[in-house]
């Protein structure tokens, strides 16, 4: 999970900037279970940063991937989202909606997969699923 102390200690290791854009980008991300994107932490951050670009937040997320501190969906082909939560799980997201939900996944469970294809070790996973979520299909 990504916290704001941890954010700024490897901005500062990995010798980028520390400006007041980049930190707001990570206080918007810190404790989220949302997933959001990078639209919707540029919309939410816009008005009080107003000289903030999508670029900064891209190059600030994309840096805090690279520190394993968030997580880059992939999810949809036309919007990238981000995840804090980085304890392997997967995500249903729904496709009328759009909403993105958390979904435990057990990895020990994948343990008989390693001997059955020649897998020496699982260190992360990646799970996608789509359908509907209940509100949507209620209408």
């Amino acid at each position: 999970m990504l916290t704001l102390e941890e954010g700024i200690r490897h901005l500062q290791d990995s010798g980028a900037k520390i400006t007041s854009q980049r930190v707001a980008i990570m206080k918007s991300l810190e404790g989220r279970t949302d997933h959001p994107s990078a639209e919707q932490i540029f919309m939410e951050l816009k008005p009080e940063y107003p000289t903030l670009s999508i670029a900064t937040v891209y190059s600030t997320t994309q840096l805090l991937s690279q520190a394993s501190m968030i997580r880059i969906l992939t999810i949809d082909e036309k919007k990238v989202y981000f995840d804090p939560n980085t304890k392997p799980h997967g995500h249903f997201m729904c496709r009328l909606c759009k909403r993105i939900v958390d979904i435990p996944i057990d990895v020990s469970a994948l343990a008989p997969y390693k001997g059955m294809y020649d897998i020496s070790s699982i260190d992360d996973i990646e799970v996608f699923l789509y359908g509907e979520c209940s509100k949507c299909s209620d209408l």
